[in-house]
């Protein structure tokens, strides 16, 4: 019988030559993400002319990404409605991570514990499950009712979604965790305790991540619909503000840092799970 073939530090042939093509696979992956955003900012000035040609789409209704970038500078100099560009990215980032830490810190325990117990999922699942299609922005004047116009009712409105999103993703991460897993660790003696931390937990992380980074995005919707009432700054504020004097620069400008908001988001949700889940998809 031949012998594998091994290199000084100990890794064979297979296991390089596969680290190998799962570089060169991310590498390309950047370039066609690079190539993807690209495509769509020479669209977008092929429509608006940029000044060198007539636009094809009126600058009220689409400024070119020259008028825009412009804009951005001018608000960072100058503000908006007496506030600092800064000031308006602050408050609703503060209101935004506000809302989404409290989901997560409530949110990922109760559907693990919902996933792990009949009693308590036939208890909290079916509130939840009646409460989830109810249109949150509806409720957005009660909200201002009992919490006020303050900061708390928009962290609310932001939270009222997000919060039985990732319950629910937890609890079908955790019920859809194999069972003969769980047989085998008790078949070796291992307590409940153990099951869960080296048999439940590591298999489900990956559904519970997956969770929290679609929960992202419908805060970041929420948080427009948070800041549509009864408050004088944030990015969405200053969007919705701009839209009724017709300034698509500066709405343009407020939804592309949400959006950029939203996907760096994801980008740090999706590291953490690639570096605590490094696991996930190769069992």
């Amino acid at each position: 019988m031949t012998p594998r073939n091994t290199t000084g530090n100990g890794l064979d042939e297979a296991v390089l030559d596969e680290l190998t093509i799962e570089r060169r696979a991310g590498r390309r992956d950047r370039w066609l993400t690079a190539a993807t955003f690209g495509t769509i900012l020479a669209v977008w000035l092929a429509v608006t002319g940029s000044g060198l040609w007539p636009p094809l789409i009126k600058p009220i209704f689409l400024p070119s990404p020259i008028d825009v970038v412009e804009t951005f500078f001018r608000l960072s100099e100058q503000g908006y409605q007496g506030r600092s560009l800064a000031h308006h990215v602050g408050v609703s980032f503060y209101r935004f991570a506000t809302a989404f830490s409290i989901c997560i810190l409530i949110g990922v325990p109760l559907g693990v514990l919902m996933g792990m117990s009949r009693g308590v999922r036939a208890v909290i699942e079916p509130p939840i499950q009646a409460i989830r299609p109810i249109p949150k922005l509806a409720l957005l004047p009660l909200f201002l009712i009992w919490f006020g116009i303050g900061n708390l009712s928009k962290i609310v409105v932001i939270a009222s979604p997000v919060l039985p999103l990732i319950a629910i993703s937890a609890m079908q991460a955790v019920r859809s965790v194999s069972q003969r897993k769980i047989q085998a660790a008790r078949a070796l003696g291992a307590s409940p305790w153990v099951v869960f931390w080296r048999v439940v937990l590591p298999a489900s992380l990956p559904g519970i991540f997956t969770g929290i980074r679609v929960a992202i995005s419908i805060g970041v919707t929420m948080l427009v619909g948070a800041e549509l009432t009864a408050t004088s700054d944030g990015i969405a504020w200053m969007a919705l503000t701009a839209a009724e004097y017709l300034s698509t620069d500066i709405v343009l400008v407020g939804v592309l840092i949400m959006a950029m908001m939203g996907y760096g988001l994801d980008r740090v949700v999706r590291a953490l799970e690639v570096r605590i889940v490094h696991w996930s998809g190769k069992d």
